[in-house]
Formats: C-alpha cells, sequence, structure tokens
C-alpha cells in the first residue's frame, strides 16, 4: 500500500508550511529552497559551460543552525561555491534561503576549458 502525504514540512527558517516546487520544495513566505542532493548534483552538472563530470564540494562554514525539514535534526552548515548553505548531516537534502540556489548555481558555472 502506497502512503500519501496531504501535509508537508514546515520552512526551517519561518515555520512556513513547504510546497512542491519544481525538483524540490518552497516556502512562499521566505522565498527559502529545499532540495536533495541528487538534484543539486543535477543542476549543478547541466549548468556547466563545457559538460564535466562535477563532484560537489561542502566546506565547513560558521552559521546558526537550523532544523532539517524531513527529520527535525540540526543542519550542519556549509559553504558551496562561496555561499553558505545548510545540509541535513542525514543527507535528506540541502537548504537554500532566498537567492542562495541561483548564487550557487551561478557559481558553478566554468567557463574555462
Amino acid at each position: 500500500m502506497t502512503a500519501y502525504r496531504d501535509t508537508f514540512e514546515k520552512c526551517p527558517r519561518c515555520g512556513a508550511d513547504l510546497t512542491d516546487a519544481g525538483a524540490g520544495r518552497a516556502c512562499a513566505a521566505c522565498g527559502g529552497q529545499w532540495v536533495s542532493g541528487p538534484v543539486l548534483q543535477e543542476m549543478v552538472t547541466a549548468m556547466q559551460a563545457v559538460p564535466l563530470p562535477v563532484r560537489l564540494v561542502f566546506v565547513p562554514a560558521a552559521h546558526k543552525a537550523i532544523a532539517c525539514p524531513e527529520c527535525g535534526r540540526a543542519m550542519e552548515t556549509w559553504q558551496l561555491h562561496g555561499v553558505p548553505i545548510d545540509r541535513c548531516p542525514e543527507w535528506h537534502g540541502i537548504w537554500f534561503d532566498r537567492d542562495e540556489l541561483q548564487a550557487v548555481l551561478l557559481g558553478s558555472v566554468r567557463f574555462e576549458r
């Protein structure tokens, strides 16, 4: 039997309900986005000027921890392409505050060969 959910997780920043948003979920109130690791990997790879195998490198960063919308554990703060982001320690996904996902994707574009 398949279980269907009729509610979504809460935004870790403002507590509003997250809604479906393309490949992830988003908060209409504060503009944040919740994206799974594999989906983020696909996005970054698709943004490459010359398709290359890309490995995302997360660098530890100092930032106030927020809770994972899926499991409630404190997320770890990392930097991805110079942008501070929040990642679930159980790898449920990555939280991007307003405009952070765009900054990461634009920062991943490489123009050199």
